[in-house]
């Protein structure tokens, strides 16, 4: 017997779950949404957006992440022919609802198309043209949380709670740390040359994050509940910037996991706990043990980052 189609929701519905969630007139919201988590909408993820749109009004502003697919600094060769300019904006990978934002006459993306926000709202122009080559890659995120009150809202997925990318290299640059990483960027046309970006964002460990996040949450969380079948939950995120900083400047080694195969974490700080030579020699003597399989994959990561990793400061 065939499972019955599951019931679509209405625009109208994910309105009135975001009115109960607490979202309101002239609210700022970083989006962090899965469209799968809140399951079927009628007429799709744009229906979202709209929802959203009426529930802040005129006066409120949306910001999502746009991020494109980029390449690897090293073979920009073979990409030479992927250009992009601000007739021809990248395609972002950050799911359904920021690439049908983008087609929304109202929505506005940032001048930096290397590591873009789409904002639809009142603010939408000021933050999207100041956001350009010159500044950080999340400085728009930044100004939108320390100008304009701006709160996370998440429905499903990942814990993340928004502003800890913008913490974590703020300390970064503190401390006079850096990280080793793969560099990544794409093709821009600016006053008619073609030019090379990179995008040199830091980059930290999923699980290592996933150890502290709950008391991020805890101090910045404003109300949960859900949108559609989906769990939502709004966050200050000047709090969570504030409890973030604080927490990384008393020991930023918080945010290395304790998996002993982790090269972010074991090497790619300068706080790590292991040279990359000692890296290697305990992946060398693996592999004449039961951990071969890992050691083989471990080596490689090791011998990319050798390769192709660049000291990037702050």
């Amino acid at each position: 017997m065939k499972q019955m189609e599951q019931e679509k929701h209405t625009q109208r519905k994910i309105e009135e779950d975001l009115e109960k969630l607490g979202v309101s007139k002239g609210d700022t919201l970083f989006l962090r949404v899965s469209y799968k988590a809140i399951g079927s909408i009628e007429n799709g993820p744009i229906s979202f957006i709209k929802a959203l749109e009426r529930v802040v009004g005129n006066d409120g502003t949306i910001i999502m992440t746009a991020f494109p697919h980029k390449h690897i600094r090293q073979l920009r060769w073979f990409h030479r022919n992927e250009v992009y300019s601000s007739t021809n904006v990248p395609k972002p990978t950050t799911g359904a609802i920021p690439t049908l934002a983008l087609t929304l006459p109202e929505a506005r993306i940032s001048q930096k198309l290397e590591f873009p926000f789409i904002v639809i709202g009142k603010y939408s122009e000021y933050l999207t043209k100041n956001h350009t080559h010159n500044k950080s890659g999340y400085w728009l995120l930044q100004e939108a949380i320390e100008d304009l009150g701006c709160k996370c809202l998440r429905i499903g997925g990942e814990p993340f709670v928004g502003s800890t990318h913008i913490a974590f290299d703020d300390i970064l640059k503190e401390k006079g740390y850096y990280q080793t990483k793969l560099k990544y960027g794409l093709f821009l046309y600016e006053d008619g040359k073609k030019k090379w970006y990179d995008t040199p964002n830091t980059v930290f460990c999923r699980t290592g994050f996933k150890q502290y996040v709950d008391d991020i949450v805890s101090a910045s969380k404003l109300s949960e509940g859900f949108v559609g079948n989906g769990y939502a939950i709004i966050t200050d995120m000047k709090k969570s910037l504030s409890k973030e900083r604080d927490m990384f400047r008393k020991d930023i080694k918080i945010t290395l996991c304790n998996n002993p195969n982790c090269l972010d974490c074991r090497t790619s700080f300068s706080f790590s706990d292991e040279t990359n030579w000692i890296f290697f020699k305990r992946q060398f003597f693996n592999l004449f043990s039961n951990k071969r399989k890992t050691a083989i994959h471990s080596l490689g990561f090791l011998f990319n980052k050798l390769m192709f990793g660049i000291p990037v400061q702050g």
